[in-house]
């Protein structure tokens, strides 16, 4: 198997007429899952109920900062705490994507005088992604 680079590729928020591209601010980006077990319930007779778990997810990136009024963080500013669709695509050589809903949070304006600066941004995941093929239809995992 071979091992592929990340990018170029696509980070796309927002309905599918009015999607906005982010990835070319980004410098990192990544969907990252964290799973919960809760501890085993123990039973008189001995039998254990595993304990549940859950899954979550974020969309976690650095995106380089940008004053002008068509701006990622003003555009996350106007569509703060809103969940939008995302389509994420790692490699545009490659058929995988993946799309989901995410909560848009505002991003931090300012850093360093004289410096480029960046923002760090962490958009929680509304339940877990879907893999996709190139066209938005689910893939069909074997």
């Amino acid at each position: 198997m071979p091992a592929h680079v990340f990018g170029p590729g696509s980070f796309k928020l927002g309905e599918t007429a009015t999607r906005r591209e982010i990835a070319t601010q980004c410098t990192k980006l990544a969907l990252t899952p964290s799973t919960n077990f809760e501890d085993d319930i123990p039973l008189l007779s001995g039998a254990t109920i595993p304990g549940d778990a859950t899954s979550t997810w974020i969309v976690s990136g650095t995106a380089q900062q940008d004053y002008e009024l068509a701006s990622l963080e003003l555009y996350c500013y106007k569509n703060r705490l809103q969940d939008l669709p995302f389509l994420f695509t790692p490699n545009n050589k490659n058929a995988v994507s993946y799309s989901g809903v995410c909560t848009i949070v505002p991003l931090s304006v300012g850093g360093d005088v004289k410096k480029r600066n960046a923002s760090d941004f962490e958009f929680r995941v509304i339940g877990d992604p879907i893999p996709v093929n190139s066209s938005g239809s689910p893939l069909v995992l074997t």
